[in-house]
């Protein structure tokens, strides 16, 4: 039977997953992303782990062909992890996922892609909903910081590698996302969540918090990069605090 001349096939689509030290959270994640059909590439990026997650990665590529593994020798942060994935990868649409979700589901994934397959959005922002009560909050006090997203490839190219660096990622994507006229689509993400980082039981309590201020810090750090040359008065302000 002839396919409708019509018909367009779908474009290809690439998950690019930055990993570091999920050893105790990646493996139910992966099983997911075994069963999303609508994925093309899944680009796995160990950025530099110390536990067992490398093992976990190479036995998820080794059984499902669409995974492919990059490792980074060490730690290099988020930011450059996706780009690393975004060099591996052939697609022209991409998602982005943190590695340590719990509860989700291919119905979400494909949620959070359908808006741009279809051409309705050119990137998503997927916030949790009615999954965790600390993550919850978190999304809609900051829904900008969310690391899950399905956009536009080439929407990477306008990022800040400056502003992307460590934490920033993220504010340096949505800042882009508004300088150049993207239109953006909130996806609730129903039941997801994952761990808060003062939870994680491999940094203790003080250690999770600790490591949060620190992520707070380059997100601030993110942003003013990202905007300087809009705001010239954070500028200023953000050069009086460096004398100090």
């Amino acid at each position: 039977m002839l396919k409708n001349p019509t018909q367009t096939r779908k474009p290809l689509i690439a998950a690019i997953i930055p990993v570091y030290n999920e050893e105790l959270n990646v493996g139910g994640f992966l099983d997911i992303l075994h069963a999303t059909a609508v994925l093309d590439e899944v680009i796995l990026v160990d950025d530099g782990s110390s536990d067992g997650t490398v093992g976990i990665l190479k036995q998820a590529a080794s059984i499902d062909r669409r995974f492919r593994l990059v490792q980074h020798e060490k730690n290099r942060g988020k930011g450059q992890a996706i780009f690393s994935g975004w060099a591996a990868a052939n697609a022209p649409i991409l998602l982005l996922l943190d590695a340590d979700l719990k509860n989700l589901t291919p119905a979400h994934i494909e949620a959070l892609l359908e808006p741009v397959i279809k051409h309705r959005a050119d990137m998503t922002i997927g916030l949790f909903r009615h999954g965790h009560f600390g993550t919850d909050i978190s999304h809609r006090l900051t829904p900008y910081l969310t690391g899950q997203r399905g956009l536009r490839a080439e929407l990477l190219k306008y990022i800040s590698h400056e502003a992307a660096a460590g934490y920033g990622f993220e504010i340096a994507l949505t800042v882009a996302a508004r300088q150049h006229n993207y239109r953006t689509r909130v996806v609730a993400l129903k039941g997801v969540w994952h761990t808060p980082s003062e939870y994680r039981s491999e940094r203790g309590f003080w250690g999770g918090a600790l490591w949060k201020l620190r992520m707070y810090g380059q997100i601030m750090r993110a942003w003013y990069i990202a905007t300087r040359e809009r705001y010239p008065k954070a500028k200023a302000f953000f050069s009086d605090i460096g004398k100090l």
